[in-house]
């Protein structure tokens, strides 16, 4: 590489100068383009609700069926939910953790529940996990609410 004082045999000092210049600003724009795209933030957990019913004969309460596709390496905030909550693993594995409770591991094809209010997370592996949840909710209320 050319240091930037010299300059090749036949080339005027100011394009030698602007060429060494430019060198110098790529360098610069590959050394921020990199950092933004190692920074930038892993996929996020996508969910599709399939199905939002009050339900017949029983006031205040509706049921939220949805498809939920946990990443690799996902790690969701503590929260509750004002509803009953059952989970259906379609594939990969979840860890759900409640508090007071030993972490459970789900995988493919099992099925788990979560009583109404009770504090939980969950966590995904390698592979990231694929759900169908079914929950009984309180109609009005949020979803979730976070915990810290």
């Amino acid at each position: 590489m050319l240091a930037l004082h010299e300059t090749k045999r036949g080339e005027s000092m100011p394009s030698s100068i602007a060429r060494n210049w430019l060198l110098v600003a790529l360098v610069g724009m590959y050394s921020i383009v990199g950092q933004a795209a190692e920074s930038s933030p892993v996929a996020s957990v996508q969910a599709e609700n399939l199905l939002r019913e009050s339900i017949a004969g029983i006031e205040g309460k509706e049921v939220i069926v949805s498809r939920v596709s946990f990443p690799p390496h996902t790690e969701l905030p503590w929260h509750w939910h004002p509803g009953e909550e059952f989970f259906y693993v379609i594939e990969g594995s979840i860890t759900l953790e409640r508090r007071g409770e030993p972490d459970l591991l789900a995988g493919a094809g099992e099925v788990q529940n979560i009583a109404a209010q009770v504090v939980h997370t969950g966590s995904t592996g390698e592979q990231g996990a694929e759900l169908v949840i079914f929950r009984v909710h309180s109609a009005g209320e949020p979803e979730r609410y976070l915990v810290d």
